[in-house]
């Protein structure tokens, strides 16, 4: 073999060592964005509207301090005005932090208040539009809970079905007229109701068919054990990977007339973080799991700055 020869062997070779240690880059990208998933997410509920009003610094330095991500913002157009509404959602996306419009009542759950809903969801859709990019809504956010109408326990399968249906016409009315994504707060004991009419289909399941984040209120005080956070998300995060939906879990922490475990009043925040983290990574390498949330957030703000 003369030189030129050896040559352009040798090149040829170093050629086909290049193009194999780029097809190999290009595999690993695509496989490492395939599994890539969001940032995990940590959200409150707001329902005194008015205090973005009042105390909008305090509430987005507490907020960012803490991690908040998103704020599920209620809804109160009686007290406060769309301008306001605008200079706090603008003030909280300079620092990262997404606002979704939050309304709902348990008589809500019946096709009769139906108007209600699209009330709030025209609302919505036309703020949106009035305002600057920067100040909108990123979606709405639902909190109905018609279990906790006298009904839920004498006609059950007629408040089901009713609630299930304005729940449809809502995530559908959200994307027709706002391109709106939808959340919607649901108990943790939600997947072990059966849609009515369908077999082997439950409530939990539908859920995920109709929003893009379903908010687990999953309150409990300790994150595991049989009657932990953990084991009472699991069906539900389970549930979201296999559809490629979100489920967020969340905790109480306000006092409430319910049972001690489901909140974490007495234990503190600092007891409640700690579960928290114990959650986050159990669910780490689950896709459907998106993060958490607190509910309480007068309690959690004031008791932070007390450093209970």
């Amino acid at each position: 073999m003369n030189f030129r020869t050896f040559v352009r062997k040798r090149r040829f070779a170093l050629g086909l060592l290049v193009a194999a240690v780029s097809l190999a880059s290009l595999i690993a990208a695509f496989v490492s964005n395939g599994d890539r998933r969001p940032p995990l997410q940590k959200g409150t509920w707001i329902w005194d509207a008015a205090s973005v009003v009042e105390q909008a610094e305090d509430i987005l330095h507490f907020s960012k301090r803490n991690g908040v991500t998103h704020i599920y913002l209620y809804v109160d157009r009686e007290n406060v005005s769309p301008g306001e509404y605008a200079r706090f959602i603008a003030q909280a996306g300079k620092q990262g932090i997404r606002v979704e419009a939050l309304a709902g009542d348990p008589s809500w759950g019946w096709r009769e208040k139906r108007e209600h809903l699209q009330s709030f969801l025209e609302w919505v859709a036309r703020y949106n539009t009035d305002v600057d990019e920067e100040a909108r809504f990123s979606g709405i956010h639902l909190d109905i809970e018609p279990y906790l109408l006298p009904e839920w326990e004498t006609d059950a399968p007629r408040l089901l079905e009713e609630w299930l249906a304005n729940l449809d016409y809502a995530a559908r009315e959200a994307r027709r007229i706002g391109g709106l994504e939808a959340s919607v707060d649901v108990p943790f004991w939600i997947h072990e109701i059966e849609v009515p009419g369908y077999e082997r289909f439950s409530v939990g399941a539908w859920m995920f068919k109709r929003f893009d984040t379903v908010v687990l209120m999953d309150y409990r005080d300790r994150a595991e054990g049989s009657d932990g956070i953990v084991a009472h998300a699991s069906a539900m995060v389970d549930e979201a990977t296999s559809a490629d939906k979100a489920v967020v879990v969340g905790v109480e922490v306000a006092p409430n007339d319910e049972a001690e475990k489901t909140t974490f009043h007495e234990e503190g925040i600092e007891t409640m973080e700690r579960e928290l983290e114990k959650t986050r990574r159990h669910f780490q390498n689950y896709r459907g799991f998106r993060g958490t949330a607190v509910h309480g957030f007068p309690e959690w703000m004031s008791r932070e700055r007390k450093g209970e």
